[in-house]
């Protein structure tokens, strides 16, 4: 089996879950993060891994002149420095203007609008006055704080007010990207958060346990179903290859 070497920008958890499964298809990976110990290094202590921030030019490039290909394990990476690179021939997967799409999140939204995908409805807010008609429902502070939450949160920073979405519980699916854009899903998960942090994941997905109304498994297949479909359709639109986390809300009705 041909040995290449894959470039990841980041570390972290992700990074080590990559290592791990790597090592089992003969694919070498050079980790480009600041910490010596970061996870992803410490399971493959290689000598050719990188010490440096993964947002700094200059050791993105130098990652660039050692592997076959580039990839991410967080999307806050320099997308100008990737698209340079990919412009000069070298392969970066997911494309950096998948990255970018991923790192904005209201132009992530304004593109798979396009492609059907259902999404919560959203406002793009430049400004004040955009907030303050955005009404209640939204995912925006009260409207007495509403001047300094902006100047707090993100100054000189576009923000956008999304509608709250009354869920049921959360779902989540995983999905492969080729090169070629042929797309393939794993099961759907549920997840559960606390504090805004993920605390538990049932797999396979607890649908049609409590959910109001129905206990019935064909009505479990059906949601799973549309689930992953609704995953691989998103994924599908964009460029690159890659592992996706596709995260979704299953509504009240």
């Amino acid at each position: 089996m041909e040995s290449r070497t894959v470039g990841i920008l980041g570390g972290g958890q992700l990074g080590r879950m990559v290592q791990e499964a790597a090592s089992r298809l003969n694919i070498s990976l050079t980790i480009l993060d600041e910490p010596t110990d970061s996870p992803a290094k410490q399971i493959n202590s290689l000598q050719s891994h990188l010490q440096g921030s993964f947002k700094d030019p200059i050791k993105i490039r130098e990652l660039a002149n050692s592997v076959d290909v580039i990839t991410v394990e967080i999307e806050h990476v320099d997308t100008t420095v990737l698209a340079e690179l990919e412009a000069a021939g070298r392969s970066i997967q997911p494309t950096p203007a998948t990255i970018r799409l991923i790192q904005d999140k209201y132009l992530q939204k304004q593109h798979l609008a396009k492609f059907g995908i259902p999404l919560a409805d959203s406002l793009d807010c430049p400004d004040q006055e955009a907030i303050e008609k955005a009404g209640r429902n939204y995912v925006v502070r009260s409207a007495d704080d509403l001047k300094d939450a902006r100047s707090k949160l993100a100054p000189g920073v576009p923000l956008y007010a999304e509608r709250w979405a009354k869920f049921d519980r959360e779902l989540a699916v995983m999905v492969v990207r080729s090169v070629t854009g042929e797309v393939r899903s794993y099961p759907v998960v549920e997840t559960v958060h606390k504090n805004s942090v993920c605390h538990l994941v049932f797999a396979p997905a607890q649908i049609g346990r409590g959910l109001k109304g129905t206990s019935d498994e064909s009505f479990s297949t059906s949601i799973q179903e549309h689930a992953r479909k609704v995953a691989e359709n998103a994924i599908s639109s964009l460029s690159g290859a890659g592992v996706f986390g596709v995260e979704m809300f299953l509504m009240e009705d």
